[in-house]
């Protein structure tokens, strides 16, 4: 082997380098994105589904409202006690909410960050 073909070899060496490198930043870049869009398609459904649930949630409290109402004979106070009660679950679930919660968002994110996406269908 001569100069001129090492240097050639060496040449398309580099070449060929540069174009992996290129194609592995482009490849994690469509990684990210794809991630990305698991992460904001997961969001957007969770926030549907919590809008319908808190609409049923106002509804169903409105009418447990009017019945403590009635059994107490006064309504402002039956609004009074289911608020209260709302009130009581915030701190609840406020003072739990590191146990409940945290744990959960952690293992969703590593699910979706962590997954194998061989076995799934390509977006």
């Amino acid at each position: 082997m001569d100069g001129k073909e090492l240097l050639a070899n060496i040449a398309d060496l580099k070449d060929n380098l540069q174009k992996y490198l290129e194609t592995k930043i482009s490849y994690y870049g469509i990684l990210a994105f794809e991630k990305a869009v698991k992460i904001l398609s997961l969001f957007m459904a969770n926030v549907v589904v919590l809008m319908v649930a808190m609409l049923a949630l106002l509804f169903l409290s409105g009418a447990a409202a009017f019945y403590v109402g009635e059994l107490v004979n006064s309504y402002p106070l039956g609004v009074l006690i289911i608020g209260g009660a709302y009130l009581l679950l915030a701190i609840i679930l406020y003072a739990s909410r590191n146990r409940l919660f945290g744990r959960w968002a952690i293992r969703v994110m590593l699910n979706i960050f962590f997954s194998d996406d061989e076995d799934e269908t390509p977006l």
